[in-house]
């Protein structure tokens, strides 16, 4: 990578340098556009004229737009990636900065606040990107601990956003107890769906009826709504269900989907899939709608005694449930055990056959939520389990030589050259075609369980892992 590319990234991200700044904001306010640029040398930190902003900043675009990541090997271009994740954080940050100290202003009557600034003349983003900006200073600018982690580059904008979710749905006084420093460290040290389940089941905690409020609150909100667009001629249909509901259904619109593309030797898609949701509707699905089931994962103390602090209580879309729903599911339910060893692993539940049977699929579903690889997050309905060792070289089908993949990397590792490693702990070694090392994925499922263990035992969380192809 070309040290003046370096020399940008640092800038952005605001690491020390001499000459680059480590914020510039550039805004257009009440028809004047400003420029803002602060330098952090060894001393204190300078502010800029706005000539010298105006030489920065035209090094800055010209030296960006020179970057020709053609010339840029795949360990580079990852590098490059990261750094500039990175600098959108950080100038992420700074706009949140900027909304906060605009809306303060506003409420001693100067400027249009938040949303006007942030906004501008309306040619650089749509009033909806300006709203969503306002909205997360406005979250930073309620709680000093988090005001205080933005200005740090600690938290970004897609932080803010699943905070504000989960504060939502709380008091003042429990606002305060969820912004605690636990979260920070959370929302640094995890990716960010792993921090939006963990705030979720936090702001659960607190609220002490582990969802039972908002599973509430989401049946009264479903709805259904359908209409003909006079444009296309097609018919449009809206719907919104609670993730009971909605699991059910899509359940059995999977299964019918999956019947009718190994009836007819095709591969899945749309069109396939409103098929499926049509039959089932109309009743013309071969064997009639037949009765709706959720899978729903839940561990045995949870089930047997009720919730505790580390329950596993949730469909197998990841959907958490109060234990309220849990019980009542589970009065009229087909209950399958699934044994762990001590490290939360399954064991083995079938074998002699090539195809997983429903057992094992089972199996699987109490620790995948999704893709095996790392950083996949499509749902596992729509993954085949894989034989790491093949069934045609003498592989078995039993778990510890099963991982559920989504088409696009299934088709990398046989195609592709990709190819991986299970390791008993069911961590998944991925290596490149050209042999090289790329990441290490953990099960969700499995990783929280290790979380919890890990919790109790003192230990360490090994660090995220990059993603793949």
């Amino acid at each position: 990578m070309s040290q003046g590319v370096t020399n940008v990234i640092s800038a952005v991200r605001g690491e020390s340098s001499k000459w680059f700044p480590a914020a510039v904001f550039c805004c257009s306010f009440a028809g004047v556009f400003v420029v803002v640029a602060v330098v952090e040398t060894e001393s204190e930190p300078e502010v800029l004229a706005l000539a010298d902003v105006g030489r920065l900043l035209a090094d800055l675009r010209r030296l960006v737009a020179g970057v020709d990541v053609g010339d840029f090997g795949p360990d580079e271009l990852r590098e490059l990636t990261s750094d500039v994740r990175a600098g959108q954080q950080a100038l992420d940050g700074l706009l949140i900065r900027i909304g906060m100290a605009a809306e303060h202003h506003h409420e001693k009557g100067r400027g249009r606040g938040a949303e006007g600034v942030l906004l501008g003349d309306g040619r650089a983003v749509r009033g909806s990107t300006a709203r969503r900006e306002a909205a997360r200073s406005r979250t930073a600018s309620r709680f000093g601990r988090l005001a205080d982690a933005v200005n740090a580059g600690r938290l970004g904008g897609e932080h803010l956003d699943v905070i504000a979710r989960a504060a939502a749905t709380l008091s003042d006084e429990q606002q305060q107890e969820l912004t605690s420093e636990a979260l920070v460290e959370t929302a640094v040290s995890e990716p960010i769906d792993v921090f939006n389940r963990w705030v979720r089941r936090e702001a659960d905690r607190i609220k002490g009826d582990h969802g039972l409020a908002d599973t509430k609150a989401r049946q009264a909100a479903s709805g259904w709504k359908h209409w003909l667009d006079e444009k296309t001629g097609m018919g449009q249909i809206s719907a919104s269900f609670d993730p009971e509901r909605y699991e059910a259904i899509i359940t059995r619109v999977d299964h019918q989907l999956a019947r009718l593309a190994n009836a007819g030797g095709v591969q899945k898609n749309a069109n396939l899939a409103a098929r499926a949701a049509f039959e089932l509707l109309t009743g013309k699905a071969v064997g009639g709608a037949g009765v709706p089931h959720i899978n729903v994962v839940v561990d045995w103390e949870t089930f047997v005694n009720g919730a505790h602090d580390y329950s596993v209580r949730e469909t197998c879309g990841g959907h958490e449930l109060p234990p309220e729903s849990i019980a009542r599911l589970g009065c009229d339910a087909t209950i399958q055990r699934i044994v762990l060893d001590e490290r939360g692993v399954p064991l083995n539940v079938g074998r002699k056959y090539r195809t997983a049977t429903d057992a094992q699929w089972q199996a699987i579903r109490a620790v995948y939520r999704t893709c095996a690889w790392s950083r996949c997050n499509r749902p596992l309905a729509w993954t085949q389990l894989h034989h790491i060792h093949e069934w045609e070289c003498g592989g078995c089908t039993d778990l510890c030589n099963l991982i559920p993949l989504c088409n696009k990397h299934h088709h990398a590792v046989h195609e592709g050259g990709w190819s991986v490693r299970l390791r008993p702990d069911r961590r998944l070694d991925i290596y490149q075609p050209d042999g090289e090392f790329l990441a290490t994925a953990r099960p969700d499922r499995l990783g929280r369980r290790s979380r919890r263990q890990g919790k109790r035992r003192s230990a360490v969380a090994e660090p995220a892992q990059p993603g793949g192809p």
